[in-house]
């Protein structure tokens, strides 16, 4: 067996899809908050909901794809090298 010495770079990184479906749900929630907000002589008969939710569950995944991509970067800024062994046969 022959061992060789390797430099890796260890670090801990976020998983993007636990952000995104978060940053959707947060977005709906806050759709249907805002549209129990508008008064009710100010609504239209077209599914206004269904807007607010579209608009606000793609403001939610971009915030959430967001906060992934920052935490990445800084998981990325403290990521740390240390040797390791490699054993080869």
């Amino acid at each position: 067996m022959r061992a060789s010495e390797v430099t890796l770079k260890v670090r801990r990184s976020p998983k993007f899809l636990p952000f995104v479906l978060s940053g959707i749900v947060f977005g709906i929630i806050v759709a249907f908050i805002v549209n129990a907000l508008i008064p009710a002589e100010n609504r239209r008969p077209t599914a206004i909901l269904g807007y607010l939710v579209l608009y606000f569950a793609g403001a939610g995944l971009a915030l959430g794809v967001l906060t992934a991509v920052v935490l990445d970067s800084i998981s990325r800024a403290r990521a740390k090298q240390v040797s390791a062994t490699k054993l080869e046969k």
